[in-house]
Formats: C-alpha cells, sequence, structure tokens
C-alpha cells in the first residue's frame, strides 16, 4: 500500500513538471510569434508604401502593364499584413494580453461601417449585400474596432464561401437569451454552407473548412477562432446554423446592461486589468451638493460634461447607487485623480462634491471601494465648484486692471472690456455670470450697452451690477429702468462689491 502511494505520488509530480514544461513552452511560442509577427510588419510596411508610391505615380510615370502587376503586388501585401495581424492577435489572447477598449455605442453603427467598407468586396462578386437594423438595439459597452474586425471576418467569410450572384443579409435585434438582454448580430448568406462535421471544428485555432476548400479559397483557420475569442471578451457568444448547399448564419451575441449592472461589470473588469498590468485604478464618485438641485435634467448635463472632459482611453464615466451618482472609473493613481478633478473645475457650474478611493492602494475590492468613495463624498471636505465669470466693461485701463486682480483673489474669473462695443460683444460670446458696467465710457456709454444686453435673448439674462460716480436720484431711476440687478456708487470699498456680487449669484442660483 506504501508503494502504491509513493508511486502515485511520483506521477503526480511528474505530471506536474509536464505541465509547468507544456506551459514554459506554450509561453515561449507565444512571445515568440508575438516577436516575429512585430519584425515582419516593419519590412512589409516599407515594401508597401514602395509599391504604393509607384502605383501613385510619385516615383514616375509607369504603363498600364506594370500597373496591373504593381497592384497584384499590393493586394498580397495586404493579405499578407492581414495574416501577420491575425497571428499577431492570435498569440495575445493565448498569453491574455489582448487590449480590449469598450466604450457605450450602437452596434448598429459600427454595422454600418463595416457595410460601406466592405459592400464593394460583395458587388465585385455580383452579391446582393443587404442591412436589416433592428430599432430596438440599445447602445452598449464594446470595443468598437475589435467587433468592427470580427464583422468584417464574418462577412469576409460570407462573400469567400458564396456563389455568384449570392446573397449575404447582416441583421441586428435585441434578444433575451435564458433572462438575460443580448444584441444579436446575425450575417446570413445562401452560399455552399458548413457540414455538420466541420461546425465542429469551425472556430478551434488551425482547423480551416476541407482542403478542397482550403485549396481553392486560401486562409489558415485562425480568423473565425480569433473572433471567438474576441467575443467571448465581451461576455458574449458565436455560433453557426448552417446546410451544405443551402447557406449559414453566423450568429453573435454581445450583453446589454441595465443601468445598476453597468457599474459593476466596468468596476470588476477595470480591477481585472489593473491587477493583471500592475496599475492603480481610482474610482471618482461625483454628487450634486444641493439635493433640490438634482435634477435629471441637470445630472445629464454633467454628466455630459465630465464625459467630453475625461479623455483617457482606458477611463470610463458611467452612473451608479440608482443613477443619482456620477462615477468615473479612472486608470490613475490618487495624484491622477485629482488632475482629473482639476480638469472639469473650469467646465462645471453647479457645485459638486466628490470622493476617491484607489485601488489596491486603499481598498482589495470592488465593495471597500465604493464604501471608502462614499465616505469620502460625505465627509463633505471635497466641493467642486468652477469660477465664477465676471465681466468688467469700464474705459478706466488702470480701474480695470486693479478690479480684476482683485476679483481674481476672491475667487472669480474675469474678462475686461474698455468699450462698450467690446463689452457687448464679449458678453455674447463668453457668457458670463454677472457683468459689471460703467455708466460714463465714450462713444457707447453704459445705457446704451444695457439696453443692448437686455434686448438681447443671449445676454438678457445675465445679471448687470452698475458701478458709477453718477449717483444721483436721477440715474438710479434710469438704471431701474434698464433693468440692472444693482447700483454701486464710486469710489466703492471692494469688501462691498464683492459682497453685492456673491448675494447676486447666490440669488440667481436659488
Amino acid at each position: 500500500m506504501a508503494d502504491q502511494e509513493k508511486e502515485i505520488q511520483a506521477l503526480k509530480e511528474e505530471l506536474s513538471k509536464a505541465n509547468e514544461e507544456i506551459e514554459k513552452l506554450s509561453r515561449i511560442k507565444s512571445g515568440f510569434i508575438s516577436v516575429v509577427s512585430h519584425e515582419l510588419r516593419t519590412p512589409l510596411t516599407a515594401i508597401k508604401e514602395s509599391v504604393s508610391l509607384m502605383l501613385d505615380g510619385v516615383a514616375g510615370p509607369i504603363s498600364e502593364e506594370q500597373k496591373k502587376i504593381l497592384t497584384i503586388s499590393k493586394n498580397n501585401i495586404e493579405r499578407l499584413a492581414k495574416l501577420i495581424i491575425d497571428i499577431l492577435d492570435l498569440s495575445k489572447l493565448e498569453a491574455g494580453r489582448i487590449l480590449i477598449r469598450k466604450r457605450k455605442l450602437s452596434v448598429n453603427d459600427v454595422i454600418k461601417d463595416v457595410y460601406a467598407s466592405t459592400k464593394i468586396l460583395a458587388e465585385q462578386k455580383n452579391i446582393e449585400f443587404t442591412i436589416s437594423l433592428g430599432e430596438s438595439v440599445e447602445p452598449t459597452w464594446f470595443d468598437p474596432d475589435r467587433i468592427g474586425q470580427v464583422f468584417k471576418n464574418l462577412i469576409s467569410n460570407a462573400i469567400k464561401f458564396n456563389r455568384e450572384n449570392g446573397k449575404i443579409r447582416i441583421s441586428s435585434s435585441k434578444e433575451t437569451i435564458k433572462n438575460r438582454d443580448f444584441i444579436k448580430v446575425t450575417i446570413e448568406d445562401n452560399g455552399i454552407g458548413i457540414s455538420t462535421e466541420d461546425k465542429e471544428n469551425l472556430f478551434r485555432y488551425f482547423t480551416p473548412l476541407d482542403t478542397s476548400m482550403t485549396r481553392k479559397h486560401s486562409g489558415i483557420g485562425i480568423g473565425l477562432a480569433i473572433s471567438k475569442g474576441m467575443i467571448e471578451l465581451h461576455g458574449g457568444d458565436i455560433w453557426v446554423v448552417s446546410e451544405p448547399d443551402v447557406g449559414s448564419k453566423l450568429i453573435v451575441t454581445i450583453p446589454l446592461y441595465k443601468k445598476h449592472e453597468e457599474f459593476d461589470f466596468l468596476i470588476e473588469e477595470a480591477m481585472e486589468k489593473a491587477k493583471h498590468n500592475d496599475a492603480r485604478i481610482s474610482l471618482i464618485v461625483f454628487d450634486i451638493k444641493d439635493a433640490k438641485d438634482r435634477t435629471e435634467d441637470v445630472i445629464n448635463g454633467i454628466e455630459g460634461i465630465i464625459k467630453k472632459t475625461v479623455k483617457g482611453p482606458e477611463d470610463k464615466v458611467v452612473r451608479c447607487k440608482k443613477g443619482e451618482c456620477i462615477v468615473i472609473i479612472a486608470c490613475a493613481d490618487r495624484p491622477g485623480a485629482m488632475a482629473i478633478i482639476k480638469r472639469l473645475k473650469g467646465n462645471i457650474k453647479a457645485p459638486l462634491i466628490f470622493g476617491i478611493s484607489v485601488y489596491p492602494d486603499e481598498a482589495m475590492d470592488k465593495e471597500e471601494l465604493l464604501k471608502k468613495a462614499e465616505e469620502d463624498l460625505k465627509s463633505g471636505k471635497n466641493l467642486m465648484a468652477s469660477k465664477r465669470v465676471l465681466l468688467i466693461i469700464d474705459d478706466e485701463e488702470a480701474l480695470t486692471s486693479m478690479l480684476s486682480f482683485r476679483l481674481q483673489n476672491s475667487g472669480f474669473d474675469t474678462i475686461i472690456a474698455n468699450d462698450g462695443d467690446m463689452g457687448v460683444g464679449l458678453a455674447k460670446e463668453n457668457k458670463p455670470d454677472l457683468i459689471l458696467l460703467d455708466l460714463m465710457m465714450p462713444k457707447v456709454d453704459g445705457f446704451e450697452v444695457s439696453k443692448r444686453l437686455k434686448s438681447d435673448s443671449v445676454t438678457k439674462h445675465i445679471p448687470i451690477v452698475i458701478f458709477s460716480a453718477l449717483g444721483n436720484k436721477n440715474t438710479k431711476e434710469s438704471i431701474k429702468k434698464l433693468g440692472a440687478t444693482g447700483f454701486i456708487e464710486k469710489p466703492f470699498e471692494p469688501n462691498i462689491l464683492i459682497d453685492k456680487i456673491n448675494k447676486i449669484l447666490e440669488g440667481k442660483n436659488g
């Protein structure tokens, strides 16, 4: 009995060593493929560009016969380049190093782009090529380049294995499969079809269809395997329904995520990538400071600004906590997260509070990461409000310069106009939060400026504070008729002016 146990243990050790050796060889193979593929692309690019220069006539005139020969060369260069890219993708998939950059988009838009770029190939073979896009198809999270690559590959196969005067149709729809919503894309043809035996091997590496078809159509049998790998990385599936001499349907599914699911899947995916790449992920949670301002329109507006401002290819903007909070999942450490906050400050008017938590420095899992970011948010110490913009219209340059300096030190941004015409133009262009207007100016005085601003739909809602040495009763009545919000008599105390500005702005937002 003891001898049997020793023998079993020895076999286990041998098996373990064999598995380690297989894994090592697999890593070496993937590394070798990756390096060779990269090295091949460099000279191939030079060859392609040389041929293109000759075809374009840049290197001198060529005959029609030479043009035909060079065109054949260019087509085969492009075929070889695609093969190298496929091999490179294969090595990355096997090594788990392929980069997926998901964005929230409509799959229908990708289908339209792919259709436009491949239609000419179908027309060259007299194939009728149509699309039918479902109106119920909602935007979802996917990498448009990778999904576009999959669709192009499937359409290329549908063209390759079709008949002259055949048909291809791409359709999309929203489908519920096992209580889960998906976008389903079907590429259907009436070509030669696929046998039951070939269907079993269709998505395996280096298993093209039967040898006679391979000789006729070429290919090494990795395109569909790569497509399957890409779709599985998106959480979807791909399969075939086919009958020989009748045609084939290649069906792709991409998952849809409900609002409450988006955050979970994106943060889990980001943390997994960070762990794999030994990187940092910052969770930045935003909420509106005043609950009375938390309307769906306001939240949508802020979310739109954040999406436009956050430019990182791996950074995501999503909602959490029943859609009330806006979240940035950023590939950044805490200083990087603060840099994002700084960029946002100049674009968002509504006062926001925010909280930050960093993986893995401050939290080791999704729940802890969100909890710490929310605690930071609720502490109230992080307030983000963009500076108010004040337009100063006064012909006294020394005064406007000193006043601008004072207001900037009090937390405002300022724009200066030293004549009335310029002031009206800057008001329309910049839409400031408040205008400080002098009355006595040459050419166009403050009364005329005020009339123009109040008669224009773009500027009529901007509050105007008149500051002038003309402080008599008639002047004040005239100012009132013009619709000015306030009056400060020169010379004035800066603190009184700033206090008045703050009260007007608070009233405007209250």
